[in-house]
């Protein structure tokens, strides 16, 4: 088995990042330059910069990632005018949408340009959803990726909208307020957001770490675990991830048990060797064909990894070995890919 060095390099790179004042940590040139990549293709450029400019020896390397944090400070600047303006123009409407994710946890950093910009996702009332995405085409922010579906809220959240709006708060934006989710539901949305999409990106868990770091007197774990065991067991899983890998602080987590003995390693796994873009197979079918041995390879790197594929099955985080849910998410992904690429009369001939 391959030694995770990299990733536990970026790991201790990422630290503390998320603070004002980030903790000391050495690295040399040549480390920095091995996991710069890395770093600026999943989004944590930035905040890699903020702790090291202080602390690493001028290089190309620390260049490039001071160059993703002006980035972000550019661009990011942009992108709170539209997340403004997306929900004035909803508000205006008789539509109260909450913020999640994105620049509603980058506030929670030293600096919200350490999170680079990205979608504007959006929690509205049901009933409301196809009401808002019309009235956002015709305002024409159709090309703003406004996002209304997430399956932390939809699929793994019972709260109703009504609830989740009574515990919302307001956050100060350009002038205007707009609507975050509160501390709880947040961090319950961010450690699943981060397990659904298999941990790949090292900016989520530092989305976690600086929710944990951030939460309010009173912060209430019986209301972000929620009332099912089994998710609960997921955000706690989460939590401590965030703990071991990041040194969080985070000492009142009320859930006391070692994590499954996959999911450490799984994490830094996927560090190691990011997933494609992606996720499904992207060979034409001759292709597949006519070269087994690199189809093999497009497999392996597209095999989803444990974590991912406990989430799709609504599985328990235990020791059991994940290996028949990948095996069998394997088969049925892999079954669908071949169907697409099937001739539409090679499956229904006339008789």
């Amino acid at each position: 088995m391959r030694k995770p060095g990299k990733s536990r390099a970026i790991a201790g790179i990422l630290a503390g990042s998320w603070r004002r004042t980030p903790p000391h940590n050495e690295i040399s040139p040549a480390e920095l330059k091995a996991i710069c990549p890395a770093l600026l293709e999943s989004g944590a450029g930035a905040l890699a910069w903020w702790k090291m400019r202080h602390f690493a020896l001028p290089s190309p390397s620390l260049e490039k990632l001071r160059a993703s944090y002006l980035s972000n400070v550019v661009h990011g600047a942009q992108h709170e005018q539209q997340i403004a303006s997306v929900s004035r123009v909803l508000r205006q409407a008789g539509i109260e949408s909450i913020l999640l994710k994105g620049w509603a946890v980058g506030r929670l950093y030293a600096e919200p340009s350490l999170r680079p910009p990205g979608d504007i996702d959006l929690c509205v009332a049901p009933e409301q959803k196809a009401t808002a995405e019309n009235l956002l085409d015709r305002e024409r922010f159709s090309d703003l990726n406004v996002d209304f579906d997430h399956a932390e809220i939809s699929r793994f959240c019972s709260a109703t909208f009504a609830e989740l709006l009574s515990r919302s708060n307001f956050a100060g934006l350009n002038g205007y307020q707009v609507r975050v989710l509160g501390a709880e539901d947040h961090l319950r949305v961010l450690c699943l957001h981060l397990l659904k999409h298999g941990a790949w990106r090292p900016l989520w868990l530092c989305d976690i770490a600086a929710a944990l770091e951030s939460r309010p007197a009173g912060f209430d774990w019986k209301l972000c675990l929620g009332g099912n065991k089994r998710h609960a067991r997921w955000v706690f899983c989460a939590c401590e991830l965030a703990r071991q890998i990041l040194n969080v602080s985070a000492d009142d987590i009320p859930i006391h048990a070692p994590l499954p003995y996959w999911l450490l390693p799984a994490v830094l796994r996927q560090w190691e060797e990011p997933p494609p873009d992606n996720v499904l197979l992207n060979l034409p079918l001759n292709r597949l064909l006519q070269h087994p041995r690199e189809a093999i390879g497009d497999l392996r790197r597209r095999w989803h990894n444990p974590i991912e594929v406990a989430i799709k099955a609504d599985a328990e985080f235990n020791n059991f070995p994940k290996f028949p849910l990948q095996a069998a998410d394997g088969i049925v992904r892999t079954f669908h890919f071949v169907a697409r690429r099937l001739p539409p009369n090679a499956t229904n001939k006339d008789g």
